[in-house]
């Protein structure tokens, strides 16, 4: 078994074709390790621009990539024919920090070379999530790569921040020190047909309450004083994508707006409350 650490730099781009703003990959970076973990290899690489010519303010500035560098870049295909042929023939596991590279990757093979499937990857895991479930942490705050090596006791500053081998670098030392071949394979996916409907859905939120995944158990409120069920004074209303309404408590006539937002993923919902006390009744807005 080997892994690699995949990650990627990329640029949003206008499409003329599908007439909507893509995240055009104009760098590869990536560590070969072996089942203990020891680096064989690295492979780095920039693409040549085919949507965006220039690259964003924010992209410049955070990779230090320039406008010359993806004009002379490799092509997409020849990039990751070349990537594919440094694989070669292993059991080969693709890890990445969070599935974002993944999900931009599918995007770019589908409109790039017609096809949505990644030839190469077989095998995934998601370093973001083993690293949160390893130290405890909660999966609705996702723990960006600097904050990671900082609670790994890592020194980010000694790797170029935003550049795709060196964050593949940094990635695999904030893994390595809590790698465990036992754990990690329970992180490992097959990319079958499954992986992938799950790649393409989209996260929303849910602003129907007649939602069959909505749990109406949730939207009950209790006191923050006393600890007693609230009365629901209003009909929920959906404001910035979440749901709202008035509740008053009438043991020690606390009262005041609860919020709560559903959050759809592929395979779960998850929820965020929070309740914000009034002094009086028309401090409720009527509308919103």
């Amino acid at each position: 078994m080997y892994y690699v650490v995949l990650d990627l730099e990329w640029n949003s781009s206008y499409s003329l074709k599908s007439k909507s703003f893509i995240n055009e990959i104009i760098e590869i970076g990536a560590v070969m390790i072996d089942s203990d973990f020891e680096v064989i290899e690295t492979f780095s690489t920039i693409i040549k621009a085919q949507l965006g010519k220039r690259l964003t303010n924010r992209v410049k500035a955070l990779t230090n990539i320039s406008n010359e560098d993806i004009r002379g870049g490799v092509p997409f295909s020849k990039a990751f024919a070349d990537f594919e042929r440094w694989l070669g023939d292993r059991d080969v596991v693709i890890m990445s920090w969070g599935d974002s590279d993944v999900r931009v990757l599918s995007d770019n093979f589908l409109y790039f070379n017609n096809d949505e499937r990644v030839p190469f990857l077989k095998k995934y895991l998601d370093m973001q999530k083993y690293f949160q479930h390893y130290y405890g942490l909660p999966s609705s705050k996702q723990i960006g790569l600097i904050s990671a090596a900082a609670l790994s006791g890592i020194d980010a500053s000694e790797y170029s921040s935003h550049r795709a081998l060196e964050d593949s670098l940094l990635e695999l030392r904030c893994i390595k020190k809590i790698f465990n071949e036992e754990k990690i394979a329970s992180f490992i996916q097959v990319c079958d047909e499954n992986f992938y409907k799950k790649l393409k859905f989209k996260v929303h939120n849910i602003t129907n309450l007649r939602d069959p995944h909505i749990d109406r158990s949730l939207m009950q409120c209790n006191c923050q004083n006393c600890n007693k069920p609230m009365q629901r004074l209003s009909e929920w209303k959906c404001v910035n994508q979440a749901f709202r309404a008035l509740f008053y408590c009438r043991e020690c006539s606390n009262m005041g707006l609860f919020t709560i937002k559903f959050r759809q993923h592929f395979d779960r919902v998850d929820t965020h409350s929070f309740f914000v006390k009034l002094e009086a009744p028309d401090e409720f807005p009527e509308s919103g």
